[in-house]
Protein backbone atom coordinates (compact mmCIF):
# COMPACT_ATOMS: atom_id res chain seq x y z
CA UNK A 1 0.00 0.00 0.00
CA UNK A 2 1.48 3.70 -0.49
CA UNK A 3 1.40 5.52 1.96
CA UNK A 4 0.47 8.96 1.20
CA UNK A 5 1.45 12.14 2.34
CA UNK A 6 -0.03 15.73 2.04
CA UNK A 7 2.60 18.67 2.41
CA UNK A 8 1.13 22.28 3.19
CA UNK A 9 3.24 25.32 3.29
CA UNK A 10 3.44 25.76 7.48
CA UNK A 11 6.39 23.77 9.15
CA UNK A 12 6.27 20.16 10.68
CA UNK A 13 8.09 20.26 13.66
CA UNK A 14 8.50 18.97 16.97
CA UNK A 15 5.49 20.01 19.30
CA UNK A 16 6.52 19.73 22.95
CA UNK A 17 3.74 20.31 25.84
CA UNK A 18 4.93 23.23 28.50
CA UNK A 19 2.83 24.91 31.27
CA UNK A 20 -0.45 23.83 29.20
CA UNK A 21 0.90 25.59 25.67
CA UNK A 22 1.97 23.11 22.59
CA UNK A 23 5.12 24.45 22.26
CA UNK A 24 6.67 23.91 18.12
CA UNK A 25 9.62 24.84 17.84
CA UNK A 26 12.22 24.82 14.26
CA UNK A 27 15.55 26.01 13.07
CA UNK A 28 17.13 27.41 10.00
CA UNK A 29 20.34 28.65 8.78
CA UNK A 30 20.84 31.96 6.95
CA UNK A 31 24.43 33.36 5.10
CA UNK A 32 25.51 36.09 6.54
CA UNK A 33 27.72 39.00 5.67
CA UNK A 34 31.01 36.69 7.37
CA UNK A 35 29.40 33.11 7.51
CA UNK A 36 26.05 31.30 8.36
CA UNK A 37 24.13 32.08 11.46
CA UNK A 38 21.73 29.76 12.95
CA UNK A 39 18.05 30.48 14.16
CA UNK A 40 16.24 28.24 16.75
CA UNK A 41 12.88 29.75 17.38
CA UNK A 42 9.50 29.24 18.58
CA UNK A 43 6.95 28.93 15.52
CA UNK A 44 3.63 29.26 17.43
CA UNK A 45 3.97 32.56 19.01
CA UNK A 46 3.57 33.70 15.65
CA UNK A 47 0.07 33.66 15.88
CA UNK A 48 -0.20 35.72 19.19
CA UNK A 49 2.56 38.02 19.04
CA UNK A 50 3.00 40.66 20.69
CA UNK A 51 1.73 39.17 23.77
CA UNK A 52 0.27 42.06 25.92
CA UNK A 53 2.39 42.67 29.03
CA UNK A 54 5.75 41.05 27.62
CA UNK A 55 7.33 44.29 26.96
CA UNK A 56 10.41 43.70 27.86
CA UNK A 57 12.90 41.55 25.93
CA UNK A 58 15.84 39.82 28.17
CA UNK A 59 18.50 38.31 26.20
CA UNK A 60 22.33 36.59 27.13
CA UNK A 61 24.72 36.62 24.91
CA UNK A 62 27.43 33.89 25.36
CA UNK A 63 30.72 33.21 23.28
CA UNK A 64 32.38 30.66 21.96
CA UNK A 65 35.34 30.35 19.36
CA UNK A 66 34.90 30.06 15.34
CA UNK A 67 37.56 27.32 13.70
CA UNK A 68 38.23 27.10 10.23
CA UNK A 69 36.24 23.91 10.25
CA UNK A 70 32.70 25.37 11.71
CA UNK A 71 31.06 28.56 11.86
CA UNK A 72 29.65 26.87 14.60
CA UNK A 73 30.85 25.37 17.79
CA UNK A 74 31.69 21.78 17.79
CA UNK A 75 32.15 18.63 19.78
CA UNK A 76 32.66 19.93 24.16
CA UNK A 77 32.03 23.57 23.35
CA UNK A 78 28.62 22.83 21.83
CA UNK A 79 27.03 20.75 24.37
CA UNK A 80 28.41 22.97 27.48
CA UNK A 81 26.29 25.93 25.40
CA UNK A 82 23.29 23.35 25.37
CA UNK A 83 23.82 22.94 29.03
CA UNK A 84 23.96 26.78 29.79
CA UNK A 85 20.99 27.12 27.44
CA UNK A 86 19.30 24.46 29.85
CA UNK A 87 20.94 25.99 32.87
CA UNK A 88 19.32 29.72 32.02
CA UNK A 89 15.45 28.44 31.20
CA UNK A 90 15.24 26.60 34.58
CA UNK A 91 16.55 29.77 36.07
CA UNK A 92 14.18 31.92 34.53
CA UNK A 93 11.56 29.64 35.39
CA UNK A 94 12.04 30.31 38.48
CA UNK A 95 13.00 33.68 38.67
CA UNK A 96 10.05 34.51 36.47
CA UNK A 97 8.13 31.92 35.12
CA UNK A 98 5.61 32.79 33.28
CA UNK A 99 8.24 34.12 30.76
CA UNK A 100 8.19 33.74 27.40
CA UNK A 101 11.62 31.78 25.60
CA UNK A 102 11.02 32.73 21.96
CA UNK A 103 14.65 31.18 20.79
CA UNK A 104 18.26 31.28 19.86
CA UNK A 105 20.48 32.63 17.50
CA UNK A 106 24.09 31.99 16.84
CA UNK A 107 26.65 33.61 14.72
CA UNK A 108 30.33 35.11 14.27
CA UNK A 109 31.22 33.33 18.03
CA UNK A 110 27.86 34.23 20.20
CA UNK A 111 24.89 32.91 20.61
CA UNK A 112 21.96 34.31 22.05
CA UNK A 113 19.46 33.23 23.88
CA UNK A 114 16.06 35.56 24.01
CA UNK A 115 13.21 35.81 26.44
CA UNK A 116 10.06 38.34 26.71
CA UNK A 117 9.14 39.20 29.96
CA UNK A 118 6.71 41.32 32.07
CA UNK A 119 8.99 43.04 34.63
CA UNK A 120 12.99 42.35 34.03
CA UNK A 121 14.28 43.69 37.10
CA UNK A 122 16.42 41.96 39.18
CA UNK A 123 16.66 38.88 36.78
CA UNK A 124 20.05 39.83 35.33
CA UNK A 125 21.53 39.68 39.08
CA UNK A 126 20.12 36.07 39.26
CA UNK A 127 21.60 34.95 35.54
CA UNK A 128 24.72 36.40 36.73
CA UNK A 129 24.76 34.21 40.28
CA UNK A 130 24.12 31.40 37.87
CA UNK A 131 27.25 31.88 35.73
CA UNK A 132 29.14 32.54 39.15
CA UNK A 133 27.94 29.23 40.17
CA UNK A 134 27.94 26.69 37.15
CA UNK A 135 29.59 28.25 34.31
CA UNK A 136 32.24 30.42 35.82
CA UNK A 137 35.06 31.38 33.29
CA UNK A 138 32.58 31.81 30.47
CA UNK A 139 32.64 34.77 28.55
CA UNK A 140 28.58 36.33 28.48
CA UNK A 141 26.75 39.79 28.69
CA UNK A 142 23.09 40.16 29.51
CA UNK A 143 20.96 42.91 28.36
CA UNK A 144 17.29 44.19 28.53
CA UNK A 145 15.53 46.31 26.65
CA UNK A 146 11.95 47.65 25.80
CA UNK A 147 10.00 45.80 22.96
CA UNK A 148 6.13 45.66 23.38
CA UNK A 149 6.05 45.41 19.44
CA UNK A 150 7.57 42.11 19.66
CA UNK A 151 10.30 43.65 17.08
CA UNK A 152 12.96 40.78 17.76
CA UNK A 153 10.83 38.38 16.93
CA UNK A 154 8.62 38.99 14.75
CA UNK A 155 11.14 40.87 12.08
CA UNK A 156 14.38 39.15 12.85
CA UNK A 157 14.09 35.59 14.69
CA UNK A 158 10.88 35.03 12.48
CA UNK A 159 11.84 33.21 8.94
CA UNK A 160 10.52 35.10 5.90
CA UNK A 161 8.52 33.52 3.51
CA UNK A 162 11.44 31.94 1.08
CA UNK A 163 13.14 30.59 4.42
CA UNK A 164 9.20 29.29 5.42
CA UNK A 165 9.24 27.55 2.36
CA UNK A 166 12.52 25.86 2.57
CA UNK A 167 12.29 25.08 6.07
CA UNK A 168 8.66 22.72 4.70
CA UNK A 169 10.67 21.47 2.15
CA UNK A 170 13.54 20.49 4.14
CA UNK A 171 11.33 18.90 6.78
CA UNK A 172 8.89 16.70 4.19
CA UNK A 173 11.71 15.34 2.24
CA UNK A 174 13.55 14.21 5.82
CA UNK A 175 10.01 12.95 6.44
CA UNK A 176 9.84 10.89 2.98
CA UNK A 177 13.45 9.95 3.61
CA UNK A 178 13.02 8.89 7.26
CA UNK A 179 9.90 6.39 5.40
CA UNK A 180 11.76 4.86 2.57
CA UNK A 181 11.47 6.54 -0.12
CA UNK A 182 13.41 7.06 -3.08
CA UNK A 183 13.40 10.97 -3.91
CA UNK A 184 14.70 10.37 -6.98
CA UNK A 185 12.31 8.52 -8.03
CA UNK A 186 9.83 10.53 -10.35
CA UNK A 187 6.28 10.08 -9.67
CA UNK A 188 2.44 11.73 -9.68
CA UNK A 189 2.84 14.91 -7.08
CA UNK A 190 -0.83 16.51 -6.54
CA UNK A 191 -0.85 20.63 -5.71
CA UNK A 192 -3.57 22.67 -4.48
CA UNK A 193 -4.09 26.32 -4.40
CA UNK A 194 -7.08 28.74 -3.24
CA UNK A 195 -8.27 32.26 -5.29
CA UNK A 196 -10.57 34.67 -3.98
CA UNK A 197 -13.03 35.10 -7.20
CA UNK A 198 -13.35 32.14 -10.37
CA UNK A 199 -11.85 34.69 -12.80
CA UNK A 200 -8.45 34.50 -10.78
CA UNK A 201 -8.20 30.75 -10.73
CA UNK A 202 -9.17 30.28 -14.11
CA UNK A 203 -6.08 32.68 -14.91
CA UNK A 204 -3.78 30.69 -12.87
CA UNK A 205 -5.19 27.38 -14.77
CA UNK A 206 -3.86 28.77 -18.07
CA UNK A 207 -0.54 29.91 -16.62
CA UNK A 208 0.11 25.67 -15.12
CA UNK A 209 -1.55 24.06 -18.37
CA UNK A 210 1.70 26.12 -19.68
CA UNK A 211 4.00 24.11 -17.63
CA UNK A 212 2.42 20.85 -18.18
CA UNK A 213 0.08 20.80 -15.03
CA UNK A 214 -3.13 18.58 -15.52
CA UNK A 215 -6.06 19.91 -13.74
CA UNK A 216 -8.11 17.58 -10.96
CA UNK A 217 -10.72 20.03 -10.43
CA UNK A 218 -11.38 23.22 -9.59
CA UNK A 219 -14.24 24.07 -6.61
CA UNK A 220 -15.90 26.40 -3.56
CA UNK A 221 -14.80 25.80 -0.54
CA UNK A 222 -15.99 27.21 2.96
CA UNK A 223 -12.50 29.79 3.24
CA UNK A 224 -13.03 32.94 4.38
CA UNK A 225 -10.14 34.97 1.77
CA UNK A 226 -9.65 32.00 -0.29
CA UNK A 227 -13.41 30.47 -1.79
CA UNK A 228 -11.64 29.00 -4.83
CA UNK A 229 -9.58 25.68 -4.61
CA UNK A 230 -8.11 24.58 -7.19
CA UNK A 231 -6.37 20.91 -7.73
CA UNK A 232 -3.34 19.95 -10.31
CA UNK A 233 -0.99 17.75 -10.72
CA UNK A 234 2.71 17.03 -12.35
CA UNK A 235 5.46 14.36 -12.47
CA UNK A 236 8.53 14.70 -10.76
CA UNK A 237 10.91 13.78 -7.82
CA UNK A 238 11.06 14.90 -4.50
CA UNK A 239 14.86 15.97 -4.11
CA UNK A 240 14.90 19.48 -1.98
CA UNK A 241 16.42 21.12 -4.74
CA UNK A 242 12.97 20.19 -7.05
CA UNK A 243 11.09 20.48 -4.49
CA UNK A 244 12.66 24.30 -3.97
CA UNK A 245 11.90 24.65 -7.72
CA UNK A 246 8.48 24.13 -8.24
CA UNK A 247 7.10 25.15 -5.06
CA UNK A 248 8.83 28.42 -5.01
CA UNK A 249 7.87 28.46 -9.13
CA UNK A 250 4.05 27.75 -7.84
CA UNK A 251 3.93 30.23 -5.36
CA UNK A 252 4.70 32.95 -7.26
CA UNK A 253 2.35 32.18 -9.60
CA UNK A 254 -0.57 32.30 -7.55
CA UNK A 255 0.35 35.43 -6.28
CA UNK A 256 0.48 37.10 -9.66
CA UNK A 257 -2.87 35.96 -9.41
CA UNK A 258 -3.79 36.91 -5.71
CA UNK A 259 -4.09 33.60 -4.77
CA UNK A 260 -2.17 31.09 -2.14
CA UNK A 261 -0.37 28.31 -2.84
CA UNK A 262 -1.65 25.58 -0.51
CA UNK A 263 1.29 22.71 -1.10
CA UNK A 264 1.60 19.28 -2.24
CA UNK A 265 1.40 15.44 -1.83
CA UNK A 266 2.44 12.57 -2.91
CA UNK A 267 2.98 8.72 -2.34
CA UNK A 268 6.18 7.39 -0.73
CA UNK A 269 8.00 5.36 -3.48
CA UNK A 270 10.12 2.52 -2.08
CA UNK A 271 13.95 2.01 -2.76
CA UNK A 272 14.22 -1.06 -4.54
CA UNK A 273 16.18 -3.85 -3.10
CA UNK A 274 19.31 -4.46 -5.12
Amino acid sequence: MNQVLRIFLFLFSVGCLHAQETQVWNTYQAKQEQGVSSTNLRMDLIDSAPINGFDFLFYIKIKYRVTEESDFPIGNKLKKLYRIKDAIYAKMQSVADDSKYVGSFMYDGSRFEYYYVKDAADIENHIDKLFRNKFRGEKYEVFIKSDPAWDLYLNFLYPNDEIKNFMSNRDTVIQLKNAGDDVLAVRKIDHYAGFTSVNEMNLFEEAIKKLAYKISYKKPVKNDKYSHEIKFSRDNSVTLENTMKFTTELIKLAEEFNGNYDGWETFVVKKKEN
